[in-house]
């Protein structure tokens, strides 16, 4: 279905106030999830977005307010523009957009973002927890754009997470079931910024050898005699 805004300023600028809200917080993590289509828009993405964050990491829920037709506050991921969503994206490095899937009474989860390594890692650890995992069947709808709002942290890829109907009617309806989902994905999390802080520290220490190679070369050089002036033709 085609969007009714194209972005936030048509929004804001057409519905009343009070039609959606902006509820975040900001921990200063590696990985902040956003979820640009939550309370009415998006049954239980708000629930669930709260609840894989628990006490850490930072979150942004643009939530749906209105009594009714709700979905034409649904503006889609790649021209997700509101100006809060988009400062708490650049804060930190990762993006990871939970987001709903229109349809699917069946429980799954289509994985996409521009993150390659975060991606493989979410979808093998989300397997190993019994949860099916797949693409979505249309690639412009995987999160790979680059203006994406789950690709606009610093490093420029994210993760995108979206949640069949029937998976998130159950995890709501499961206080066990949300926590054990919960757990898995932050599993995930842990792992890839694991991942990263080993990358950082491996190039940092080839930086500091390059470094110390180069002066040791700059030493040799500099206890070079100086040339003989009786050697030097006048």
């Amino acid at each position: 279905m085609k969007d009714k805004y194209a972005n936030f300023a048509q929004l804001v600028s057409s519905e009343p106030e009070g039609s959606y809200r902006i509820a975040l917080c900001q921990r200063g993590s590696a990985i902040a999830l956003i979820a640009p289509h939550a309370g009415r828009i998006g049954v239980g993405i708000s629930e669930i977005c709260r609840s894989v964050a628990g006490k850490d990491l930072t979150y942004y829920l643009f939530e749906g307010c209105k009594p009714d037709n709700n979905a034409d506050l649904h503006i889609s991921s790649s021209r997700f523009d509101e100006p809060q969503g988009l400062e708490v994206a650049k804060s930190a490095q990762i993006v990871a957009t939970i987001i709903h899937c229109r349809s699917g009474r069946e429980l799954f989860i289509n994985v996409g973002g521009l993150a390659s390594q975060l991606v493989y890692t979410t979808t093998d650890i989300l397997r190993r927890g019994g949860y099916a995992v797949g693409r979505h069947i249309k690639p412009a709808l995987r999160g790979l754009d680059q203006g994406d709002i789950c690709n606009r942290g610093s490093t420029g890829q994210g993760l995108q997470l979206e949640l069949s109907h029937g998976l998130r009617r159950k995890l709501i309806a499961d206080a066990d079931e949300m926590e054990r989902f919960s757990t898995v994905l932050r599993a995930a999390f842990r792992k890839h910024i694991a991942l990263m802080d080993s990358v950082s520290r491996h190039r940092s220490i080839q930086r500091i050898q390059t470094t110390d190679s180069g002066n040791r070369d700059c030493q040799q050089r500099n206890l070079c005699p100086s040339a003989d002036p009786a050697l030097t033709p006048e």
